[in-house]
């Protein structure tokens, strides 16, 4: 199946930004495929997923060999937070109607990409290793399509209540600021809370006790859209938020097209978990 560009991104623009020629990126591509040959991946990463990683690591080629290989490694370390993740489990279809992780299409002016966190006000069948597991399926589709500087989150947490709260565990948490930080390599530049109830304070001082505090107090609150405004372009957000980007039901149908894309490589990573667990 063919796959249709979801994410407009501009290899360019990044590249000059860090000062890189085309035959310069080539080379250190071709440099860091020989260097996995030596090692025991799963795959043979594309050009672009390659590439993706350099930009995460500012195209410091030894900080991208540890960026791959936390990569590669990171399901054996916390197995339980990846299994059962498939995208194509009853289960984890469903997650999509608890709230998304939602990349939206263009690219800000200033080569970063922003991405709309939601959560669902039904909490009858709410589970956060499922919530999180699209989240992560969502990352995957980046690693092999994505290209920018750095992202900001805008978390709309307009629907939480207290009974998801009580879901958010400390030890959930943990893990998946583990992976944003050692995969992601922390290229989150702001998270920004918007329209949330007060009480979501709780989960934000959880989570900033396992943030690195650099990453810690990037986070700000808004009391609603107008303020939000003022830091990120308006024109760029879902046509739900003010801005000119499809709605977010729409923008959900995408994304689940595009990971059905993907089914394969899904199915690759549960056939290496199980050969791990024997």
């Amino acid at each position: 199946m063919e796959k249709k560009p979801l994410l407009h991104i501009d290899k360019c623009k990044i590249r000059k930004h860090w000062g890189k020629t085309d035959s310069e990126v080539e080379e250190d591509i071709e440099t860091l495929k020989k260097w996995i040959k030596t090692m025991d991946f799963p795959e043979m990463p594309t050009d672009h997923m390659i590439e993706f990683f350099l930009t995460n690591c500012k195209y410091n080629i030894d900080k991208t060999k540890i960026n791959l290989e936390t990569f590669y490694s990171i399901r054996k370390m916390i197995p339980e937070i990846y299994e059962c993740s498939n995208p194509k489990l009853p289960e984890i279809m469903e997650a999509w109607d608890m709230g998304c992780y939602l990349p939206l299409p263009t690219a800000a002016e200033g080569l970063y990409r922003i991405s709309l966190v939601n959560i669902s006000p039904n909490t009858s069948n709410f589970n956060v290793q499922r919530y999180f597991a699209n989240f992560m399926n969502v990352y995957e589709i980046r690693i092999c399509e994505d290209l920018v500087l750095s992202e900001i989150v805008v978390v709309d947490y307009n629907q939480l209540k207290w009974s998801h709260i009580f879901h958010f565990s400390p030890f959930l948490l943990r893990k998946m600021i583990m992976i944003m930080e050692n995969v992601a390599k922390s290229r989150v530049k702001v998270i920004h809370i918007v329209r949330a109830p007060s009480y979501v304070s709780v989960i934000v001082n959880i989570t900033k006790k396992f943030m690195k505090k650099k990453m810690a107090d990037r986070i700000q609150t808004h009391k609603d859209f107008e303020s939000l405004y003022d830091s990120v372009p308006q024109e760029l957000l879902p046509s739900d938020y003010g801005g000119k980007e499809p709605p977010v039901s729409e923008l959900i149908e995408m994304w689940k097209n595009k990971v059905m894309e993907y089914q394969d490589r899904f199915d690759m990573w549960d056939k290496v978990m199980q050969e791990d667990q024997q």
